[in-house]
């Protein structure tokens, strides 16, 4: 963290309000709570203050010096809190008494439910028990993690199970990780916070540069329910540069095509969709998996109905299913094919998107890491005026008195007892198809570009090569690479190569 810009937000009339706003002495937190969560909507349109207000009023009134909170901050007592609390609806007396109801809200073994509810429990704790922290993006806990990645907090593993008690467990473990920073750095609580919601998004580079949307290769169903939905995507026409989240798999990758399926009342295909970034992994979401959508384009209608009396379609499980549980269900190529068929019978489809053309291209069977180097990518940068020599492959690093680093191609590379710099590496790895994945492969490609003081770094697996930019301090813009395609693009389409080439071609590089 970079001390003299944080004590300047901390001076500075934004700093000064966030602080406040996060003070733990606050005789009125439940107003703070809703001051919070309005400012916080201008990052994620999906936040609703009220609702959250009132969830941590009820929160507040079931939990208020509740026993099973009482005791020190170890996980075996949280993991006690998580297993037995429960919410009651309240009713106020006629004396403004808080009374609890008979009317469960949230049972004890609904874990879903409750490590949905973290973002409004987290404010409940932060303002009444010490060491907790609050977790405040609901549906976006990708901005939650871009702030850390901005202060270099090194969050936990997300855990992956279908037990969601493990989802609430995970909150714990956060916590645990945010005291140590603010402990590291000598922060109050309220500094903690304004730091993490106010000052890091000033941190976050959002000046990268952009590029366009990679040609998609999968197709996905996502679902609208509510009016409020209906409202937004019946924008598009008028405003084509709408983005929102909505529930999807989380194996959608940036460029995929999303087809939004209105459910009762409409119950017919509204629109089709581009997914503008990675798909979303969210620990406290219902919904877990998300993706940001954009570039929205309405169809021509296809109706439950028309779904059910083509004789192709009506055989596809999701169809057959009534649609039920609709969100991140792929479509095959051949049924994205025939459903543009049946849109064209009613309608023009020229604007809409198109899966990635069959090609002839054969890279031969891919089952290990080292099948993606030799017969997808050493090609392609030998079609880049690179030879052999230019790169050497499972370079050792000195990292410390034992430790050996190992990049799997390093360009260039110069030092006299050990390779000490390169101004280009690329991490192949053989499947980056999730989040998790890929961010494992940023990670590990990133530390070997800082030890390296590398300018251009570049991850790849089977599908894909993705470039990214290092800055002069050794930092990447993860959410901003300077390059993303599919390899059968790069090996078909000219202009992507030549783009290519402008980034990481043999002379360029050299020159660095």
């Amino acid at each position: 963290m970079n001390d003299k810009l944080w004590n300047m937000f901390k001076q500075s009339e934004e700093g000064k309000k966030a602080l406040a706003l996060f003070d733990v002495e606050s005789e009125s937190y439940l107003d703070n709570v809703y001051e919070i969560m309005s400012l916080l909507k201008e990052r994620d349109n999906s936040i609703d203050p009220q609702s959250v207000l009132g969830y941590v009023a009820l929160i507040h009134y079931n939990l208020m010096n509740h026993e099973l909170l009482e005791g020190d901050f170890s996980k075996e007592n949280f993991e006690k809190f998580a297993e037995e609390f429960e919410l009651y609806n309240y009713d106020i007396t006629e004396e403004d008494e808080v009374v609890l109801t008979d009317e469960l809200i949230v049972g004890k073994d609904k874990y879903r439910q409750k490590a949905a509810l973290i973002d409004k429990m987290s404010l409940f704790f932060y303002f009444n028990y010490e060491e907790m922290k609050p977790i405040l993006f609901a549906s976006r806990f990708d901005i939650f993690q871009k702030y850390c990645d901005a202060l270099s907090i090194e969050l936990p593993p997300i855990p992956r199970s279908n037990n969601y008690k493990n989802y609430l467990l995970y909150y714990y473990d956060i916590c645990v990780v945010l005291n140590e920073f603010q402990e590291k750095n000598k922060l109050t609580d309220a500094e903690l916070c304004a730091c993490l919601y106010f000052f890091a998004p000033l941190c976050v580079n959002d000046n990268s540069e952009e590029t366009e949307l990679p040609q998609p290769t999968n197709v996905w169903f996502t679902g609208t329910k509510n009016q409020n939905d209906f409202d937004l995507i019946d924008k598009i026409e008028e405003d084509p540069s709408i983005t929102s989240i909505w529930a999807c798999n989380e194996r959608t990758r940036k460029g995929d095509i999303v087809v939004m399926y209105c459910t009762s009342p409409r119950k017919y295909i509204h629109s089709i969709w581009r997914a503008v970034d990675e798909g979303i992994f969210n620990p406290f979401d219902y919904y877990h998996s998300r993706s940001k959508l954009g570039h929205g384009v309405m169809c021509p209608k296809i109706t439950y109905e028309d779904l059910k009396a083509d004789s192709f379609m009506s055989q596809l499980p999701i169809v057959r299913k009534n649609l039920q549980g609709i969100n991140g269900v792929e479509l095959k190529p051949n049924e994205y094919s025939m459903l543009l068929s049946m849109m064209e019978q009613k309608g023009d489809i020229s604007s809409l998107p198109r899966l990635l053309g069959s090609t002839d291209i054969d890279f031969g069977e891919i089952k290990l890491e080292k099948d993606v180097e030799e017969r997808i990518l050493i090609p392609i940068l030998k079609e880049l005026g690179y030879v052999e020599s230019d790169w050497t492959r499972q370079l050792k690093l000195k990292a410390g008195r034992m430790e050996k680093a190992i990049p799997d191609f390093v360009f260039f590379p110069l030092g006299e007892h050990h390779f000490e710099t390169a101004p280009f590496i690329i991490e192949a790895k053989l499947d980056m198809s999730s989040v998790v994945e890929q961010k494992n492969a940023f990670n590990q490609g990133h530390s070997y570009a800082k030890m390296l003081r590398s300018k251009i770094m570049g991850i790849c697996d089977q599908e894909r090569l993705i470039i990214y930019r290092v800055d002069e301090d050794g930092n990447i813009n993860r959410n901003a690479p300077i390059f993303e395609n599919h390899w059968v693009v790069i090996y078909t389409d000219a202009n992507v190569k030549a783009r290519l080439n402008q980034i990481i071609g043999k002379n360029v590089v050299k020159s660095i």
